[in-house]
Formats: C-alpha cells, sequence, structure tokens
C-alpha cells in the first residue's frame, strides 16, 4: 500500500473511531448531563463580568478613539459563550441518546428541541469567533447597540447568556431528571 492511500486510510479511521465503542449506558449520559449543566451553571458568573467588560470598552468607545479594545472584549465574550454553549451541546447529544431509550426523555427532548436548537445553533457559529464579531458590526452598526442592548446577533438569532438562558438551563435539567424518576 502506497504511503498517500495510507495516509487516506488512517483519515477515514479517524471519522470513524467511535463506531466499534459499546454504547454509553444511560447512567454514563445523566453523569454527562450533571457534568455539563454544572459547568454551564458555574461559568455564568464569569460571562457576566465579561460582559461587563464588553459594556466598559463600548463606554469607552462612545467618548472617542477606536473599537480595537471592543472588539478584544467580544472577542473573549465570545470564548465564553462558546464554552457555555458546548455544554448545552453536550447536554442535547446525551438528551439525544437517552431519547432513544426512554419515551420520558423524548418528551423531554421534543418540549425543549427549540431553546437546544437555538443553543447549538450560536455555538457553531461561535466556531468563527472572528466572523461573529465583524456580524455584530454589520448588523449593530458602528454605534455597536448589540452591545447597549446585550443582544448579540448570530446568523438570525439574537442571542445573549442572560437570566433567561439560565433559567431555560435549569428547566431543561430539571425536566431530564423527573423523566428520569
Amino acid at each position: 500500500m502506497s504511503a498517500e492511500k495510507e495516509a487516506t486510510e488512517a483519515m477515514r479511521d479517524v471519522s470513524n473511531r467511535h463506531s466499534s465503542l459499546p454504547p454509553r449506558t444511560p447512567e454514563m449520559l445523566y453523569n454527562i448531563v450533571r457534568k455539563f449543566y454544572r459547568g454551564a451553571v458555574s461559568h455564568y458568573d464569569l460571562i457576566q463580568e465579561k460582559k461587563s467588560e464588553v459594556r466598559s470598552a463600548w463606554e469607552r468607545l462612545q467618548v472617542g478613539g477606536d473599537d480595537a479594545q471592543l472588539r478584544a472584549a467580544l472577542h473573549t465574550l465570545f470564548l465564553e459563550f462558546h464554552f457555555y454553549v458546548t455544554c448545552w451541546l453536550q447536554i442535547e447529544r446525551a438528551l439525544l441518546s437517552l431519547a432513544k431509550q426512554d419515551e420520558g426523555q423524548a418528551a423531554v427532548l421534543a418540549r425543549f428541541r427549540t431553546e437546544l436548537e437555538r443553543h447549538v445553533s450560536v455555538r457553531s457559529q461561535l466556531d468563527q469567533t472572528a466572523v461573529c464579531i465583524e456580524a455584530q458590526l454589520m448588523h449593530s452598526g458602528p454605534e455597536w447597540t448589540c452591545v447597549k442592548e446585550d443582544a448579540y446577533w448570530f446568523e438570525g438569532i439574537s442571542f445573549t447568556v442572560d437570566e433567561r438562558s439560565l433559567e431555560a438551563l435549569h428547566a431543561v435539567y430539571e425536566a431530564i431528571l423527573q423523566a428520569r424518576k
């Protein structure tokens, strides 16, 4: 076999690396849900601090200067958003697996599908942090009204990590726990 063909075969194996693993047990899936729920909740206060830093940079911009500090603060904030919505993604993935095994969890998935999809959609966009920052400027203009309104634009989704998002996370988690009983 040529070196090029071996490399191609190895690349193919990477994408299939989990195909021969046994499925995760419900207990493992519930542990995943719990750990990522805790991760997202514990990250909430840090995100609020970063939002405050963004707001301060925006206020400095209002009195003059360029937007470099604001862009840097937004970059950090969006990295923190990324962690938070990655937790949502992992919860959704575990819930999808649980829903295949349990009617109660399937009902939870159906009930919260819109909220889960909203967070996961934002997460996929946050993989491109710089593009997301430019999208804010394009959507809200040079006034950066997204900062003033605490409403960031992600391809048709107005989003922020706020009390509403945190309450939705709590509701999803509680519903999963209730369906487990």
